[in-house]
């Protein structure tokens, strides 16, 4: 096969791979350890991306530094003119050049387009963003015209964001996408996601070979075997992940969310995620049980607290001190840049699992998957018919092979591989070994897309902080009983 072909056959991997994610797609990864059997087979997700050479030129020439601790405001913006509207695009994404070049394409195509029309783009990482935003919608000032999407379902129901329905094409996404982001309460679209993501979990093999650990056939180990796999690498003096609390609320509900996918199937495991739903069942005591085996045997770094993500990307890639890292999809994003800029070298090979088999699975090899991080317009711009046609802009084809050709993600939108693959994307045989191993592992496996269960009606604003606090910091840190954490959850459920 010529270099061509190989080229474009990943292309059209990656476009079934995004249209097998949007339903609900049930399909094996080769044999597996017994336990319950998964409804027959209908589709297939494979996950095969590429990555670029040279990023683009900057929209915004000196991107804004993040440090978690502060909130960092965008430069103040000459006032506009009556034949010139200057908007802010606060973007997450600081530190992940490819993202940013998505972002820079699509501002200056749009600028470019429409003469009339400025956007200033700074870059945020993503919890310095989401509490600058806060702040500033909070005090009713300093709010941005368009924004990284972060805390929409709880913004949105706030009143604070611009209602993007009718503005989206329906027919440029993919099925079911606009139906998965509109709420009911109150009736809209606050949000674009542009992106999907799945669940990964990889490894170290030569800190499994070090610890004497054997990957089975299926690279996939037992609920039970996975908490004897922490215990030898920990005895090698390795944490188990690399995953840790950091600048995030959720790395350490990377395997809870895993395991009950498994277990209940993901709109159920969305039930429990979203706080509608009780956690004082035999499932949810199984999995937080299993997640205190994986905690005393030796899972998590003693950095757990602090350490963000991309410290616990390079603890894992560079410094190489844990054996695992459960990670979305959009580890490329973060990994496979210079090594001068945090990358991991194209010499580290790592090896990749199927989240552990749970006892009593019903799903044993689904992926947890959901959107990647996207967009929102604020319904305090002075610009609202800018911003709806900025995003209707974005929804083009070309734009959707654009995100996943940078960003290694599938994209929310429709396009044809053959004609609209952006050209000056290409292949990097560096990572060639990435995308086989990704094919490879979990090309078969089903990864239905997350539902949005905001839609029920239900007032959830409290909940994820408490599901933070216990899921993410509390029992990973034993600071508290499976039993405390389970009252909690359940005191902290949405109200209908």
């Amino acid at each position: 096969m010529s270099s061509k072909d190989t080229r474009l056959s990943r292309r059209e991997m990656l476009r079934v791979a995004g249209a097998a994610i949007v339903g609900t797609v049930v399909a094996s990864c080769g044999a597996a350890p017994t336990a319950t059997p998964a409804p027959t087979p209908t589709a297939r997700v494979v996950e095969v991306t590429k990555v670029v050479e040279k990023p683009v030129t900057q929209v915004v020439e000196k991107p804004v530094t993040q440090v978690v601790e502060k909130v960092v405001t965008a430069t103040p913006l000459p006032k506009p003119t009556a034949s010139k509207k200057i908007l802010t695009f606060w973007s997450m994404w600081s530190t992940q050049p490819l993202n940013q070049q998505f972002v820079n394409t699509v501002v200056a195509d749009y600028m470019k387009a429409h003469p009339d029309v400025t956007i200033q783009v700074p870059y945020w990482e993503k919890s310095a963003l989401e509490a600058a935003l806060k702040a500033a919608l909070t005090a009713g000032e300093g709010a941005p015209d368009i924004a990284g999407d972060v805390g929409s379902q709880i913004f949105g129901p706030a009143g604070w964001l611009l209602d993007l329905s009718g503005a989206l094409p329906a027919a440029a996404f993919k099925p079911g996408i606009l139906e998965a982001i509109t709420l009911t309460q109150p009736k809209g679209i606050f949000s674009y996601p542009i992106g999907i993501q799945l669940l990964y979990l990889f490894y170290n093999p030569r800190i499994f070979d070090e610890a004497g650990i054997k990957v089975p056939d299926s690279n996939q180990f037992t609920q039970d075997e996975f908490v004897d796999v922490i215990k030898k690498v920990a005895a090698r003096g390795y944490s188990g992940f690399a995953n840790a609390v950091g600048d995030r609320n959720y790395p350490a509900l990377y395997p809870i969310w895993a395991a009950l996918v498994q277990l209940v199937g993901i709109e159920e495991e969305a039930r429990y995620d979203g706080g509608l739903t009780s956690w004082n069942t035999p499932v949810a005591r199984q999995v937080l049980t299993w997640m205190n085996q994986l905690r005393d045997a030796g899972a998590w770094p003693k950095s757990f607290a602090t350490m963000g993500i991309d410290a616990f990307h390079t603890y894992f890639h560079t410094q190489q001190k844990a054996a695992m890292i459960y990670i979305g999809s959009f580890y490329p994003a973060r990994a496979f840049k210079p090594v001068s800029e945090g990358g991991q070298s194209p010499d580290f090979h790592f090896g990749a699992l199927i989240p552990p088999l749970m006892n009593g699975a019903k799903y044993p090899k689904n992926l947890w998957s959901n959107f990647d991080s996207g967009f929102m317009g604020i319904k305090s711009t002075k610009y609202p018919d800018v911003v709806r046609d900025f995003f209707a802009f974005m929804s083009q084809p070309k734009y959707g092979a654009l995100w996943s050709a940078l960003t290694t993600q599938p994209s929310t939108l429709k396009y044809d591989v053959a004609k609209d693959w952006p050209t000056n994307v290409k292949d990097s045989d560096q990572w060639k070994w990435y995308w086989e191993l990704i094919t490879k592992v979990y090309g078969d496996c089903p990864a239905p897309l997350k539902p949005n269960l905001a839609s029920e009606n239900a007032e959830c604003a409290g909940f994820v902080d408490v599901r933070t606090a216990v899921l993410n910091s509390g029992l990973p840190q034993n600071l508290i009983t499976i039993d405390e954490a389970i009252k909690k959850l359940d005191a902290a459920l949405c109200k209908k």
